[in-house]
């Protein structure tokens, strides 16, 4: 006879289609022009930018951009020869689509593309910089293979005519090889300027600003509530980074978080990050205001460091904290397949030591049951993009229900993100989520504020009916 619970969860995950594992991705509209083979590409990139430089006008420029798939080992571990190579022939074909008619794209290596860039506009810099981000952008965006969805990034070194140290094609191809060099070394998602003296680092006044301002502690956590959906008490706060700008005012994290991994500062970041939050909590509960734990998200290259655990676990020690104070994030995305991976092996600890675990932004990523349940996740966190609408949409309704379900037969619990209205919050809440958090409870707000709304919050409590979760 089949096990209840095996039959619950086969029903689970039929409702929602495997989107919880695999979230298929829209076509994307590519131009047809192949890339030339890896086996004539380097000869038929040099001709070819011999050919230009022989012919533009010299008001015109032309440049030479070197580009390599960043995390290559780790991509190849994780997906078999047929899947990589069609997600590198389908990356070529998306640089490709941006491309004007008379740009060259070529193959260099399995990884690695060459791409002329023909009358370039001044300032040329800017410009290629721009072309850069753009093909870094087209990259990134998922790639749909067997059913699964991969996700690879591009770093980029150019080099401009003018800063070549001969005015010839192999000259600028070796020079924008060199830049992608000093790239790769800041990957994923690096672009570096060749010189004559060096291989510049290109942003680098924003990069500089961003450094400095983590440096003059301008970089600070501010926090948003979550709370329960069985007794509206508070379960946590989330940390999210903002930075306080002295002349643009306070900025989101997509402002400034790629600088700082191109400056490879993400571990300093995290760093700070964490060392606020657990100060808050110390804060918190001499205020007398009741927050069980706090939430911090861990990038990937903090997640690679293997003294990671030992350096987080002296921090709580440090604070006189227990494990379970802190929530460790993780994005569903990093989760790896492979015992022996680094990031496998600290999460693995984290959750050993009492620390809990809750996977970030369940069903955009790849992540299996197996992993899910190998890496002792406490809570699945409910993207967006499924509970927006909530309150009117019946679809979205059975995939709320779904993943609910999900949750309780691996007894995990579960947390909406981006509750943004009253109807959102009551429907998940009927239908059994264990937590919420969005504007629809409090939008981030700065550690200075949070102790009034959380003794008034509670004060609320007393006076207002609570949440109430769905009828047994």
């Amino acid at each position: 006879m089949i096990n209840a619970d095996a039959a619950l969860l086969g029903i689970a995950l039929f409702a929602i289609g495997l989107t919880l594992i695999y979230i298929p991705v829209s076509a994307q509209p590519m131009a047809r022009k192949a890339p030339k083979s890896r086996n004539d590409g380097i000869d038929s990139l040099i001709a070819s930018l011999d050919n230009q430089l022989t012919q533009e006008p010299t008001f015109q420029k032309t440049a030479c951009i070197a580009i390599s798939i960043d995390d290559t080992a780790d991509l190849r571990r994780n997906w078999d020869k047929a899947a990589f190579d069609q997600a590198v022939a389908e990356t070529a074909q998306r640089m490709s689509s941006i491309l004007r008619s008379g740009d060259e794209l070529v193959r260099l290596s399995d990884t690695s593309f060459g791409i002329m860039v023909c009358s370039v506009r001044a300032p040329e810099t800017s410009a290629v910089i721009t072309l850069c981000e753009r093909l870094e952008d087209i990259s990134a965006e998922p790639i749909q293979i067997d059913g699964g969805i991969l996700n690879l990034t591009i770093s980029a070194g150019f080099c401009i005519d003018a800063r070549a140290p001969e005015r010839n094609g192999a000259s600028m191809l070796s020079a924008a090889q060199a830049a992608l060099k000093e790239a790769e070394q800041n990957a994923p998602r690096a672009i570096r300027a060749f010189s004559p003296k060096t291989a510049a680092p290109v942003k680098s006044a924003l990069s500089s600003e961003v450094v400095e301002a983590l440096r003059e502690g301008q970089i600070n956590p501010w926090f948003q509530p979550q709370i329960s959906t069985d007794t509206g008490e508070i379960t946590g706060f989330e940390a999210l980074a903002r930075w306080d700008h002295p002349t643009r005012g306070n900025l989101p994290p997509s402002a400034f978080i790629p600088a700082l991994e191109a400056s490879s500062r993400m571990e300093e970041l995290g760093e700070n990050i964490l060392n606020h939050a657990l100060r808050a909590l110390v804060e918190w509960d001499k205020a007398g205001a009741i927050v069980p734990s706090v939430a911090v998200n861990f990038a990937t290259q903090e997640l690679r460091n293997p003294s990671l655990v030992e350096r987080i676990k002296w921090d709580v020690d440090r604070f006189e904290l227990a494990p379970a104070r802190l929530t460790v994030e993780i994005l569903e995305t990093v989760i790896s397949e492979h015992d022996d991976d680094i990031i496998t092996r600290n999460i693995r600890a984290l959750g050993a030591q009492g620390f809990r675990i809750d996977l970030d932004d369940f069903g955009t990523g790849h992540a299996s049951l197996s992993n899910i349940r190998r890496f002792a996740v406490d809570r699945i966190k409910i993207d967006r993009s499924f509970v927006v609408n909530a309150d009117s949409d019946p679809e979205q309704q059975r995939m709320i229900a779904a993943i609910v379900g999900l949750g309780e037969r691996l007894g995990i619990e579960t947390l909406a993100e981006g509750v943004e209205n009253i109807g959102e919050q009551s429907i998940l809440s009927q239908l059994g989520c264990s937590h919420l958090q969005g504007f629809a409870i409090a939008r981030p707000m700065p550690f200075d504020k949070t102790v009034d709304w959380i003794l008034q919050h509670q004060k609320s409590l007393n006076t207002s009916p609570m949440l109430g979760n769905r009828a047994g």
